[in-house]
């Protein structure tokens, strides 16, 4: 890969060779390691990507941000790696995996969770032995006041008795009052929605599927989730540092919170414009732990993608991003953006390069681009993905 020097000081110009001489395709990598597994997530960058990144430009105690976060990757290297991070998404649900993500538990909240997994356990066979359905088709009805305030689509994606072993143990991680613990058992709680519901196999838009088979073991499949975040979490724990990580449900393109210049790194993966619909994707855990997809899909960066203006609007709220990540950013210090181009009404949009040109307007410098080839997305909508890398001015 030819690089060219301009702009580059001399131990810039090491770095990045470095980096340029690296395999970035990464197709074989393993990419579920510590916590990275714990939660499905569309379109998330391979957390290769931000250790690579932030090995090369911060120093340990270094702030990092990740102003799109998305389900933590970034966080999770930075906490691994001995960096102090911050990390913003205006999407409920990727700031409470990212916390969880990034969270150690220790053996007094272990064994909260197991005897929570024993106590859910008596609820589950008590539920069973009083909702079997009779020779009529009858089913005795569960009183609980969660199945009161269950989005309206539900019964639409599950079957009855998948839907009231889901309640029951929605409910039961309702009354635990250690927020640690609760946060816990709600991802994996999310995590397992979507594989036991009616939605047609694969990926893309999600679709019933009218002729699914019954589901069944719903408290089994819970249980396995826990067991399998546990060992992740143990694993994770003998590596992470007592780095702060902070996470906050604010919109990157109003960084009020973070003082200017205070930041060492960026580090971040924007969204793909309008080819990922984040809010379609994950509604049913939406819906189930009481998030309005309306109101996420409205405050997306480019907002609904219905909207006509959909590109204008994100090439719009990107530029705002881009001025607060340059005033929040210390000088001399870098920036990393992993960015696809994404097809979208029949056309790929070539994001690479209006960030370049919009962070060099803004007074970036622009220091390299990192092919990574054709993107394998299991979505079909990237045609390639780059690594963008700026130096503050």
């Amino acid at each position: 890969m030819k690089l060219r020097s301009e702009n580059l000081l001399q131990t810039e110009l090491a770095k990045i060779k470095h980096l340029c001489a690296l395999d970035w395709e990464l197709i074989t990598a393993h990419t579920v390691y510590y916590t990275h597994g714990y939660h499905p997530y569309s379109a998330k960058y391979i957390p290769q990507i931000p250790n690579r990144l932030i090995s090369t430009f911060s120093d340990k105690n270094d702030l990092i941000l990740d102003n799109f976060v998305g389900s933590g990757t970034t966080l999770v290297e930075s906490k691994v790696m001995g960096r102090n991070a911050i990390g913003v998404d205006i999407n409920p649900l990727a700031c409470l995996i990212s916390k969880v993500k990034t969270t150690v538990i220790k053996k007094p909240a272990m064994r909260e969770i197991s005897h929570f997994l024993v106590s859910l356990h008596s609820d589950i066979v008590h539920l069973r032995r009083n909702t079997t359905l009779s020779s009529l088709g009858e089913k005795k009805p569960i009183d609980s006041p969660v199945i009161e305030k269950l989005h309206p689509n539900i019964p639409k994606w599950y079957h009855e008795n998948v839907i009231y072993e889901l309640v029951v143990i929605k409910t039961k991680i309702n009354a635990v009052r250690n927020t640690e613990v609760r946060d816990f058992l709600l991802v994996a709680f999310s995590s397992l929605l979507r594989s036991v519901s009616n939605t047609t196999s694969g990926f893309g838009n999600l679709m019933i599927n009218k002729n699914a088979p019954p589901k069944n073991r719903i408290f089994e499949k819970f249980s396995l989730a826990v067991a399998n975040m546990l060992q992740s979490v143990a694993d994770f724990s003998t590596v992470a540092t007592n780095s702060k990580v902070t996470i906050f449900k604010q919109d990157s393109r109003k960084l009020e919170f973070i003082n200017d210049e205070s930041i060492d790194f960026i580090c971040t993966h924007p969204p793909y414009m309008a080819a990922v619909p984040y809010a379609e994707y994950q509604k049913l855990s939406l819906w189930w732990l009481g998030y309005s997809q309306y109101d996420l899909e409205k405050s997306l960066i480019g907002g609904r993608r219905s909207r006509p203006d959909t590109p204008q609007r994100f090439f719009r709220d990107m530029e705002m991003s881009l001025l607060e990540m340059k005033r929040v950013l210390r000088k001399k210090k870098y920036c990393c953006i992993t960015i696809g181009n994404p097809i979208y009404g029949g056309k790929t949009w070539k994001l690479n390069e209006f960030i370049k040109q919009n962070a060099i307007q803004i007074g970036f410098t622009h220091l390299k681009e990192i092919s990574r080839g054709k993107y394998h997305s299991t979505m079909g909508k990237m045609k390639e993905e780059f690594v963008l890398i700026f130096r503050n001015e």
